[in-house]
């Protein structure tokens, strides 16, 4: 039960909003001492043309609501880079990138448009010029987590995530349904790219209620025989659920040996909560009956913040 990844996704809160970095800075601080080991700055967006107004540049990428990289150039605050790398600091070794989100993100009909117009191909599109800029202005980022929540298209998907291993990320995979999807997009990723997918967040809150990490690990090796899902899952809750109830949930998890820590939504939520990131973080570790949760003093949370 050693090294447990305890995550959470970070939203509006780490950017810096008309110039004012305080908030940012703020957060951050919480979050380099808060005990968590991955940072997933979500949600990442895909420009489009189609079913928006103002029509927006199809490719271009969007961090919330702000456009932050476009034709291949950052165009987003220009301290936000610096802010992001500093996050590798404290208790975070690890920085993500999410994509995509729920109802009424469309970010993935949006990837499969590009891919099909593009004779089913990424190659030289705006889209993969803005990721090469986002590897090349975010170095910490090296995972892209895939919040893929409508459209499901598998031969686009599994395009796209070929894509970004070619740029030199690795993937995350961030699913609450639709299980053949993704074990099927996994199976040919495992084929194409052994190794690119790292662990899957699980969702196990709102429409993700009830799921069982061990049900959805013994349907991966089923379908793909050897693979191992030995810590490969992290399984999920949200700020909607208290400390006490967080630890609950990941309780009826903790003698499961696909289990590899867990995660939180959101990090924003939580710094306008009554708790803690700390207490967030002792609820997954001690509810995973989690034996290395001294191996980050989270007494840390205690220093003064940047």
């Amino acid at each position: 039960m050693q090294n447990k990844n305890f995550s959470v996704y970070a939203q509006g809160c780490i950017y810096p909003e008309d110039g004012n970095y305080d908030p940012a800075k703020k957060a951050i601080g919480v979050l380099k001492s808060s005990g968590f080991k991955t940072a997933i700055l979500g949600l990442f967006h895909i420009g489009r043309n189609f079913d928006i107004s103002p029509s927006q540049n199809l490719g271009d990428i969007y961090f919330n609501n702000t456009l932050v990289i476009s034709e291949g150039e950052y165009v987003g605050d220009s301290n936000w880079p610096a802010l992001v790398q500093s996050m590798l600091d404290g208790s975070v070794t690890t920085l993500c990138a999410s994509i995509g989100g729920g109802y009424p993100v469309m970010d993935y009909q949006t990837i499969k448009r590009i891919y099909l117009d593009n004779g089913n191909s990424f190659n030289n599109t705006n889209l993969m010029d803005n990721f090469t800029c986002m590897r090349e202005t975010f170095p910490g980022i090296s995972i892209i987590d895939m919040d893929c929540e409508e459209t499901y298209n598998q031969e686009s998907f599994v395009a796209f995530c070929q894509m970004l291993g070619s740029l030199g990320f690795d993937i995350t995979f961030c699913p609450y349904n639709t299980q053949g999807f993704w074990i099927n997009s996994l199976q040919q990723l495992n084929t194409s790219n052994p190794g690119l997918v790292k662990w899957w967040n699980l969702q196990c809150y709102d429409g993700g209620e009830g799921n069982d990490p061990a049900i959805w690990a013994s349907a991966i090796q089923q379908q793909i025989p050897g693979f191992s899902t030995d810590g490969f899952i992290l399984p999920g809750d949200w700020t909607d659920d208290s400390p006490s109830e967080v630890k609950q949930l990941m309780s009826t998890f903790k003698n499961d040996s696909s289990v590899g820590g867990g995660f939180i939504w959101t990090l924003d939520l939580i710094i306008d909560s009554s708790y803690s990131a700390t207490d967030y973080v002792k609820a997954i570790s001690t509810g995973l009956a989690n034996e290395s949760v001294n191996s980050f003093n989270l007494s840390t949370a205690e220093l003064a913040l940047e």
